[in-house]
């Protein structure tokens, strides 16, 4: 293929968290420190140093989910590159000619587990390893993963992986 395989531009929604469980998540940390805070006041002060703790427990908890909350994304074929984008900023631009092997795997049955884009490695601290989708990442894996099949150069490995046997 040319250096730029990607005729026309096509984009991949990674959507984040779902509108769904980001509330059903808030209220089961309101119902459980609404359960602490009950069973304090019905117990008393002999119960205040293990209140403490529980609050500080679920607030961690809670720091921690939003932490590893997946951030909404798009994948771009572009005529120049391949693109990743993050709604926090992260940009990952592989040029065509900087991608060196894509990697799919699939469960037994044939399903489809994720698409893992490599690429060569041009500066100090550049892992080869340039991002990772998996099916609830994105909207559409199995088309992420034809577009990419059909668009990658030819100086670009395809490998397709049967896991977890």
């Amino acid at each position: 293929m040319a250096s730029s395989p990607a005729s026309s531009k096509q984009v991949f929604i990674g959507p984040g968290l779902s509108r769904f469980k980001l509330v059903v998540t808030v209220i089961g940390i309101i119902a459980i420190t609404a359960l602490v805070l009950w069973i304090a006041i019905h117990q008393g002060a002999s119960v205040l140093a293990s209140t403490i703790i529980a609050i500080l427990f679920i607030l961690g908890f809670a720091i921690y989910l939003r932490i590893v909350a997946p951030i909404p994304f798009t994948i771009a074929l572009e005529p120049d590159a391949l693109v990743r984008r993050n709604k926090s900023g992260e940009d990952v631009i592989i040029p065509w000619e900087n991608l060196t092997k894509i990697k799919e795997e699939f469960f037994p049955n044939g399903k489809r587990i994720s698409v893992i884009a490599y690429r060569k490695v041009t500066e100090p601290g550049m892992k080869a390893k340039a991002w990772a989708v998996y099916r609830d990442d994105v909207t559409d894996l199995d088309g992420l993963a034809e577009a990419l099949k059909q668009n990658h150069p030819d100086t670009c490995q395809w490998e397709s992986e049967t896991v977890h046997e």
